[in-house]
């Protein structure tokens, strides 16, 4: 009788084991590429992570975007991070943008003075670790430049035309 109760429960915990390994994987492996080559170039990628504040200085407020993080991982219990760097987000409150909220009397910010619009026109704080399937076309700085002139491990790039919902 118990053996009629077991194989189940076993089958079924490897089911759930393989997703959760899985289920991120394609995001780590285009965030590898990213980094490594340029296959991407003038392609729309599909990553599912969560955005991470940049790290930048201000040096006025009448910027038109900005530059986000965009972390990955593997799976959810993962500690190892993959970070897509340069993710182009218009500032505003239209969809698909950021608000960055810091008052005039504090100087350091952190994720709770970043508010997104996601491609629905809802506001989510980035401090709420909310995950993202972000989509967006790469561009590398590099393949700009004539073809004698680029340094070939250069893998600079910006993510732009960028579309996100929660995942």
């Amino acid at each position: 009788m118990k053996t009629k109760h077991i194989i189940p429960i076993l089958l079924l915990t490897a089911i759930s084991s393989t997703s959760f390994i899985s289920c991120n994987g394609t995001s780590v492996d285009t965030v590898k590429a990213l980094d490594s080559n340029y296959e991407n170039e003038n392609k729309t990628i599909e990553l599912v992570g969560e955005f991470d504040a940049p790290s930048f200085t201000f040096s006025s407020g009448n910027s038109k975007s900005i530059s986000m993080n965009f972390v990955v991982k593997s799976h959810p219990f993962s500690s190892e991070k993959f970070t897509a760097f340069s993710v182009i987000l218009p500032t505003g409150t239209e969809k698909n943008s950021i608000l960055f909220d810091l008052p005039a009397d504090q100087k350091n910010y952190t994720l709770k003075n970043f508010y997104v619009f996601d491609k629905n026109g809802e506001k989510i704080n980035l401090d709420s670790h909310t995950t993202f399937k972000m989509n967006g076309t790469v561009h590398y700085s590099e393949l700009e430049k004539p073809e004698g002139d680029r340094e070939k491990d250069n893998f600079s790039y910006q993510i732009t035309d960028v579309s996100f919902e929660k995942n």
